[in-house]
């Protein structure tokens, strides 16, 4: 593992350089994708998310905005957690407060995401341990990470962004991952992840897609419980948990 001074110093500069603090060029798109995974449930008067090393909150706002514009929610509180430090803001229904990582995150949300940050701790263990303090009963955790190391069988030179990525989180990881974090909850989606290019970059967009084809079409196939999936070279996985509860909607 690097030292926490060499990952301090790293991301001083994380974003330099680039137009947004964001890790996911289309924040709509994410969030349709998200939403088609999640059970068809109201969360009544306000959503509650939580946006785990969320950046400038786009992902989470966005995925708000659109249970409010389905209808199932009236309205979002959202909560960000990320090194770099914002105002407050507020306006068509959300509420966005930000806070930095050593802040306690109070409370309990509906949703809490950790879109492409868990691969970045060192000390993943008690991280994980306050997200899932911070799920709320029937409430629902979102997670995308790169699984990168079966391609490097084929491409040894593929940068795995070193120092940034200290862990590499694919189908076997998350496939135990209830019994090894002892976390409470029912699998809902485990697959390769959404592809996060765009049409701005075809090459790429399209080699990923071709490489997580095989493997979506194995998930239909095969059954959810199985550990080892014989297509692995996918790039990114994603997993949608719900903790289990006596308030679980849905269920």
């Amino acid at each position: 593992m690097p030292r926490l001074d060499v990952l301090e110093s790293y991301y001083a500069s994380y974003y330099d350089g680039h137009e947004r603090d964001i890790t996911f060029s289309a924040p709509l798109r994410f969030a349709r994708h998200l939403i088609r995974g999640l059970p068809s449930v109201s969360f009544g008067e306000a959503v509650r998310v939580l946006d785990y090393g969320g950046g400038n909150g786009s992902l989470a706002k966005a995925v708000a905005s659109r249970l409010i514009a389905l209808g199932r929610a009236r309205s979002a509180d959202v909560r960000v957690v990320d090194f770099t430090p914002r105002g407050p803001s507020e306006g068509d229904g959300l509420r966005v407060e930000y806070q930095a990582p050593d802040v306690p995150i109070e409370g309990e949300y509906d949703l809490v995401l950790a879109s492409a940050i868990l691969e970045h701790i060192p000390s993943l263990r008690p991280v994980l341990q306050t997200l899932h303090s911070a799920i709320a009963p029937g409430g629902f955790f979102y997670a995308r990470t790169p699984y990168v190391l079966p391609l490097t069988r084929f491409f040894p030179r593929l940068d795995l962004a070193y120092p940034a990525h200290v862990h590499d989180m694919g189908s076997e990881f998350w496939n135990r991952f209830r019994e090894t974090f002892a976390w409470d909850v029912r699998v809902i989606v485990s697959g390769p992840s959404v592809i996060a290019g765009s049409l701005a970059d075809p090459v790429r967009t399209l080699a990923a897609a071709m490489l997580k084809a095989p493997a979506h079409l194995e998930n239909w196939l095969s059954p959810r419980s199985r550990v080892r999936r014989t297509w692995n070279l996918v790039g990114g996985w994603e997993v949608l948990l719900q903790k289990r509860g006596p308030a679980e909607p849905g269920l």
